[in-house]
């Protein structure tokens, strides 16, 4: 057997994740960086504006670090990318959690509105005259230690007893961007933030609102008497499951064997007939235990666009929320949170938000006529931005080379042609 025998690279040969520098690129056609020059924090800037500290937040998500300390690894060796950025290298960790210790109330409201920014620019959803469907849920984060600001005992699925924190989002389903969050201690309740998802959904989509376009889709959490009439009172059509199992049981009833209408062998849905424009549609299903149990939808849904099974069908494919909050524990790295500082996880959670629409847009643009703009953000951000790149430098350009043995980084390239055949560094360093 050959001895084998490991040493350091001494040739200036450089290397990049070609994802990153193509996302930079993009980043950097649509001004995307632009929206973060309102963002104020009091932090000495000797080597790094806050601009450049928030963009290496942007480019850890990208990167998929799942840490703070992910970021000496992956993005401090990567000089091309920082370079995009007008930085010499990214701040390393220590910098970055610095940072993130000092926000304030201030600072998340200044990334609230530096998302709602980009997303009236720049929303796939905005500009398309389709009805848009916008879930609303929640999801917990737990906090492992007792240093955690605000963080309280609430209810996480098979953590019981444990504290943390509720993070509720807003989320286009049928174009997979981020509306609207907002972040609070453990022990706050779904349906304490519904006012302020409607208001923050109707509030971007006001025209589809008018034209009776706008969709709202929510789980039983959200389904009180209170809520059913707040969205009556907006003009949007919704449907939402009602909160009270019992009213379920004795509104099935009423119904006779053959009302119901089979989904599956172990399904069934009936629509009981109402004299107001509330539909209400009743599902009998066997659950985990063997047991016949119950279900019922709210809609004001009109039959002629949706009957009773359409509906049970278009209510399940809510779990589009439900796959994006897995995106963001799983691939963004959520559920490790980044401080202890209440504020500072909040501030870092609109950024998550930001950079996921971020990726969303460009998989409709860039990569919107090729395989890419097909594929899952996990392929995108653990697999294609590991895919490591060969950088030579030109006087004028650079040249990215991935390795051709790749499929995926074959798919990638071709994506990008004709457009960054070349990636010019000096180009976009006039720009930055």
């Amino acid at each position: 057997m050959k001895d084998i025998i490991f040493k350091l690279d001494e040739s200036e040969t450089t290397n990049t994740s070609a994802w990153l520098v193509s996302v930079i690129q993009f980043a950097k056609e649509i001004n995307f960086f632009d929206a973060f020059e309102s963002f104020d924090l009091g932090m000495k800037s000797v080597h790094y504006t806050n601009i450049n500290r928030l963009q290496t937040l942007v480019i850890s998500i990208l990167a998929g670090c799942s840490y703070t300390n992910d970021i000496n690894e992956k993005l401090v060796p990567d000089t091309i990318a920082a370079k995009l950025l007008g930085m010499d290298r990214f701040p390393d960790q220590s910098q970055i959690n610095r940072f993130l210790s000092k926000f304030d109330e201030t600072n998340v409201e200044q990334l609230e509105s530096i998302h709602h920014t980009l997303f009236m620019e720049n929303s796939p959803a905005l500009s398309n005259k389709d009805p848009v469907i916008v879930d609303f849920d929640m999801s917990g984060l737990l906090a492992s230690g007792k240093t955690y600001e605000l963080a309280e005992r609430g209810y996480f699925p098979r953590k019981r007893g444990k504290t943390g924190y509720q993070l509720s989002a807003a989320f286009v389903g049928n174009t997979a961007e981020t509306v609207s969050m907002f972040f609070d201690p453990g022990n706050i309740s779904c349906n304490s933030r519904f006012k302020d998802l409607l208001k923050a959904t109707t509030f971007k989509f006001r025209e589809h609102l008018t034209e009776g376009n706008l969709i709202v889709r929510a789980d039983s959490g959200y389904g009180s008497f209170e809520n059913i009439q707040l969205l009556k009172t907006t003009g949007a059509k919704f449907i939402i499951k009602g909160c009270s199992t019992q009213q379920s049981r004795n509104l099935a009833k009423s119904i006779q064997d053959h009302q119901w209408e089979e989904i599956n062998i172990q399904v069934h849905v009936a629509e009981i007939p109402t004299s107001t424009d509330l539909r209400i549609i009743v599902c009998e299903f066997i659950g985990k235990d063997g047991q016949i149990k119950y279900s019922h939808l709210l809609t004001n849904i009109k039959s002629d666009e949706m009957d009773a099974v359409e509906l049970f069908h278009f209510y399940n494919k809510r779990q589009t929320i439900e796959a994006f909050f897995k995106t963001c524990k799983k691939i963004y790295g959520i559920k490790n949170l980044r401080t202890s500082k209440f504020y500072g996880i909040y501030g870092f959670l609109w950024l998550v938000f930001i950079t996921h629409n971020l990726i969303v847009l460009m998989k409709n643009t860039a990569f919107s006529s090729s395989k890419i703009g097909n594929m899952g953000i996990q392929t995108l951000v653990k697999k294609l931005g590991n895919i490591t790149a060969r950088v030579i430098e030109f006087k004028n350009s650079i040249e990215v080379i991935l390795p051709s043995l790749s499929e995926l980084a074959r798919l990638f390239v071709k994506a990008l042609q004709p457009r960054y055949v070349q990636l010019s560094l000096y180009d976009l360093l006039d720009t930055a």
